[in-house]
């Protein structure tokens, strides 16, 4: 017996140990997927984009300048992350006809997440970590979002919108300029919405670049968890 409790110690510092270097090999491969330049980043990205294809290859509807204000926030052919797939999440959001319109690919490791959404004319990248997104349009780099600010990347900074979320709001305004161009629907409260809850509501006229940072802040909110 005076030796059964020595053994059973050892027992479990082996156990710990392993189970720490399992979690920190993770927390390292999670890195990897920070940085664009990486292979691990590049399989990821791809990755997503076969699932994107294989769910919604040539079945979106053509974009137009209208789709933002028909955008809803109804889903068909989603996937949840499960049992045998605790990562992944994936599904295609309609427009208030029930039209496919814009789908999407997601996957997270550790702490940063990768989400992948497309329209029928353009792919949008997003990668997260903590309270930080970066954001590509096209594969070229467009902004960063943090703390309700969505900054232009580059060196110049120039915000380009400013959303105030409230989680007791039914609507989140966005600022661009020096006007509120449209207000998010609250994906919290789509069941108390109807049947067809709209994904914005538009109050001006926009340009491209303002539907892209728009069409941006709308797919982070369609997608977030909880």
């Amino acid at each position: 017996m005076r030796f059964l409790l020595p053994f059973l110690m050892l027992v479990v510092m082996a156990g710990s140990f392993i189970v720490g270097m399992f979690y920190l090999i993770a927390r390292v491969l999670g890195q990897l997927n920070l940085d664009p330049e990486s292979q691990a980043w590049k399989t990821t990205v791809e990755r997503l984009r076969t699932r994107l294809m294989a769910q919604a290859a040539g079945a979106l509807v053509p974009w137009d300048h209208e789709m933002l204000s028909l955008l809803s926030l109804n889903q068909k052919s989603v996937k949840k992350p499960g049992f045998f797939n605790s990562s992944t999440s994936e599904g295609v959001f309609t427009t208030i006809y029930q039209e496919p319109v814009l789908a999407y690919a997601a996957q997270k490791k550790g702490e940063t997440s990768v989400l992948i959404a497309r329209t029928s004319d353009r792919e949008l990248t997003f990668r997260t970590r903590g309270k930080e997104t970066e954001i590509w349009v096209g594969g070229q780099p467009f902004g960063i979002f943090v703390d309700g600010a969505l900054i232009s990347a580059g060196r110049n900074n120039r915000l380009l919108a400013k959303m105030e979320a409230d989680a007791g709001d039914r609507q989140f305004p966005v600022l661009i300029g020096d006007s509120t161009a449209a207000a998010i629907a609250n994906p919290g409260m789509a069941d108390s919405a109807g049947p067809n809850p709209r994904a914005l509501t538009m109050l001006r006229e926009i340009s491209k670049d303002e539907e892209n940072a728009l069409l941006a802040l709308a797919v982070m909110q369609m997608t977030r968890e909880g």
